[in-house]
């Protein structure tokens, strides 16, 4: 998909949450753009990319969306809720489970399968947008990160999820990124 029908599809997933997301609507819209992006720059070369395939397109719909809709920091579960709401009213049902697993696993910190694996593609390049390519790239050069951020501008994102940090911090000091998993 060129990237300006992918822009198109995902704002009208993200429309019915328009309201929820405020003014971090194209921040979050932009974030989704990159990680489809990324796992397209991650995956194999073999089969359709990643952002052609509906079951990577609903979980970087969804994977974050619970931030917004549930007012939580700790959005796994709210995230899957949605996606799994979504999926099952679109006709996409048999999708369920697999993208409850990308959405369940994106901040797995260690592998969460082979580089094949759609959960393992997914984590991956989520891993790469929230941690700016500065961290691990899995092959992805920052020169092409760099040209992602030109085309879907960062908008806050990081900023917010940097407020949002410190606010989980100061509320549960114990719990502070109960989104990370081994």
């Amino acid at each position: 998909m060129d990237s300006t029908a992918l822009r198109e599809e995902v704002g009208r997933r993200l429309e019915p949450w328009t309201t929820e997301l405020g003014s971090d609507r194209v921040a979050y819209t932009n974030h989704v753009l990159r990680l489809l992006s990324l796992c397209d720059l991650v995956a194999p070369d073999t089969g359709p990319a990643p952002s052609d395939r509906p079951e990577f397109l609903a979980a970087a719909v969804f994977h974050d969306l619970g931030i917004w809709t549930a007012g939580t920091f700790d959005y796994l579960a709210p995230s899957e809720e949605l996606a799994n709401h979504w999926l099952e009213g679109n006709g996409q049902g048999e999708s369920i489970p697999l993208v409850v697993r990308m959405i369940d696993q994106h901040h797995k910190l260690r592998s969460a399968g082979s580089p094949d694996d759609p959960v393992e593609i997914f984590r991956r390049a989520d891993a790469i947008d929230v941690e700016m390519a500065a961290l691990g790239r899995f092959g992805v050069s920052r020169s092409a990160y760099r040209r992602l951020t030109e085309e879907f501008p960062d908008a806050g994102f990081h900023r917010r999820l940097l407020r949002l940090g410190a606010e989980r911090l100061r509320t549960h000091p114990l719990s502070p990124l109960p989104v990370l998993k081994w």
